[in-house]
Order: structure tokens, then sequence, then C-alpha cells
């Protein structure tokens, strides 16, 4: 996957044209968590190899284009978000909310796309909340 770096204060850049942004951060978020948790180590790997897969299946859905694909992938960060901390958590609604009025325009084929990423990435949300305890993303 791509390498990430964290500026001061200007959040998460790539650093491949070709890399998504929401997934990069979600690799970011990863690490953090793994380099906090004192008590029970994470072992994020597992994780950033899911992302890096993920990435490779946005990357290949062919009714996307460079937009669509950053939007894809932020609908796959919202599942993993509302995932890890409840479909209700205000944070998960503030994005889902977000990302409804940024896909309002786009092809019935793109819509799938954002769908099934959405419902794959609630699923994986949840598996990494299940295996890591209390232990949020956010």
């Amino acid at each position: 996957m791509a390498g990430t770096k964290a500026g001061g204060g200007t959040g998460t850049q790539v650093t491949d044209a070709r890399d998504l942004v929401a997934i990069a951060e979600l690799a970011d978020m990863l690490w953090q968590l793994s380099a906090e948790s004192t008590d029970v180590p994470i072992d994020v790997t597992p994780y950033l190899d899911g992302l890096t897969a993920v990435a490779r299946r946005i990357q290949r859905m062919k009714p996307l284009d460079a937009n669509g694909r950053e939007l894809a992938a932020r609908h796959y960060y919202a599942g993993v978000i509302a995932g890890a901390c409840g479909d209700d958590s205000a944070i998960a609604r503030g994005v889902s909310d977000s990302l409804v009025k940024q896909s309002a325009s786009a092809s019935r084929p793109a819509a799938r796309c954002f769908v099934v990423l959405a419902c794959m990435g609630r699923r994986h949300g949840r598996a990494f909340a299940a295996q890591s305890g209390d232990r949020v993303l956010v």
C-alpha cells in the first residue's frame, strides 16, 4: 500500500497520486492505535493487508473515475467507522450524512459500488472492534 506522511496539522498525505486518501487515513489510524496500545499489543499487519486488498479492488471498479474511486474509498471508510463505533454513533452518522450529499449525482452503477464497499467496511469494522475489545479507531 501507499506510504503516508502525517504533516503537522495537515492530515494524511498520500505519497503516490494513484492511492486513495481515505484508505491511507485508515492505515494511519491503525498504526496510531497499535503504537498507543501498551497493555495488549494489537497486530495491525492483517488489517493493513486487508486495506491494500480493498484499495486494489476499488482501483479495479470499472464504473468509477478517479473522483468516484476516492468517493468509494470514503464509503468504505464510513462503513469501517460505523462497524467499529456503531451505526448510531455521532461520528458514523456525520460521515454517512456527508457522503450522501457528496454522492447524490453518482450513476446507478457507481452507487452500487458505494453500497457494496460500505457494507464491506461495516463488516470489517465490526470484526476489528470484536478482536480489539473496547478500543476504538477514532
